[in-house]
């Protein structure tokens, strides 16, 4: 039968090891990140035991990680929906660790290779004769690992070229939050006249309004066709753009561009927003910052966290934790008003 036992690394990391010990037959084992990994792991292999239909594979002794990654490119990485940067990041690892067995690629190889990384300049294009070097943070250092995991993972379920994923076993480097910028209520003001200033793209005082309320995407704003419009309920449709990818449509664009050459492309609005910035004297500010100025004022406004992940289409909570601070004032507000509603008072 199987056991599982749960393991802790000085450094805080948790992983499931499994053992299976079943009569008549040798003890077999893995290690996971994730319990759910495990017990999935140890079910279909203890019933591939008792129906003589497991054997440990030797493809991992011969197979490197340029078969694995090739074979992903084939199979799977076309279905994906970021198979572009997810392809690039892949080639790192097959030009620099593609000639490793399967069988060599253990958790202490990967967290090497990801050393490397952490530790290479990344290549400038800067015409400097010597530019300052740069380096890749952990949050894409971690980019890394998650690319590479999948590949294994397959390796593992799905192709029978691996016991395990060595990727799951190594830990992830720490992520800040991340960068919070939003519009005070001045800089609102000002941003918005300065986009009334701008006569030869009128357009830019909506599309900014759009990105404010609604946390939509650049892409997804200048990507918005007349079809997605709902005057009757005033309602939009955003098609997710975060990968470059927009759905094809022959109905017109809201925002196309200004020429007879481009009037079937999105509008480009670069230079007039750049424009807009300076007369409101607005600095270090991106127009994805309009994205965390619709999220930071859902949460002053008294949104809760999930709520501002369904609206901006976040996939988990993890996600909007940077403006978790936001809300801690209008939590105490919620829990004041219910306070008043149940004791009648407005203490």
């Amino acid at each position: 039968m199987a056991n599982i036992e749960k393991r802790a690394t000085p450094e805080g990391a948790t992983s499931y090891r499994v053992k299976i010990r079943l009569k008549g037959h040798p003890t077999e084992s893995a290690t996971f990140e994730r319990l759910t990994d495990a017990k999935r792991w140890a079910t279909q292999t203890e019933a591939a035991i008792r129906e003589g239909r497991y054997f440990k594979t030797p493809e991992g002794k011969r197979r490197t990680l340029n078969d694995a990654i090739a074979r992903y490119r084939r199979e799977l990485l076309p279905n994906l929906k970021d198979s572009k940067n997810r392809g690039r990041l892949l080639a790192w690892w097959e030009e620099n660790a593609g000639f490793l067995m399967l069988a060599d690629l253990t958790p202490a190889k990967i967290t090497e290779y990801l050393d490397q990384i952490k530790s290479e300049p990344i290549p400038s294009r800067a015409k400097k004769t010597n530019p300052e070097p740069r380096y890749r943070s952990p949050a894409t250092v971690n980019r890394y690992k998650t690319a590479l995991s999948p590949v294994l993972t397959a390796c593992t379920m799905g192709w029978g070229w691996l016991e395990s994923n060595p990727a799951e076993r190594v830990q992830s480097g720490q992520e800040s939050r991340g960068r919070v910028r939003f519009l005070s209520n001045d800089e609102r003001a000002a941003l918005l006249h300065a986009c009334d200033d701008a006569t030869d793209t009128p357009e830019l005082k909506v599309i900014v309004l759009l990105a404010i309320t609604t946390g939509a995407r650049r892409g997804e704003i200048i990507g918005l066709r007349w079809r997605d419009v709902d005057m009757a309920r005033k309602s939009i449709t955003l098609h997710d753009t975060k990968n470059g990818v927009r759905p094809l449509a022959a109905d017109a664009l809201v925002f196309p561009g200004r020429s007879a050459k481009t009037k079937n492309k999105p509008l480009i609005f670069e230079t007039q927003w750049q424009t807009a910035l300076k007369r409101a004297g607005i600095e270090g500010f991106r127009f994805h910052d309009l994205r965390h100025t619709a999220a930071s004022y859902l949460a002053m406004n008294g949104a809760g966290l999930r709520e501002i992940a369904d609206i901006l289409g976040h996939k988990t909570l993890a996600m909007v934790q940077r403006y978790s601070h936001l809300t801690q004032d209008h939590k105490i507000a919620t829990v004041e008003r219910m306070a008043a509603a149940m004791f009648g008072t407005n203490q």
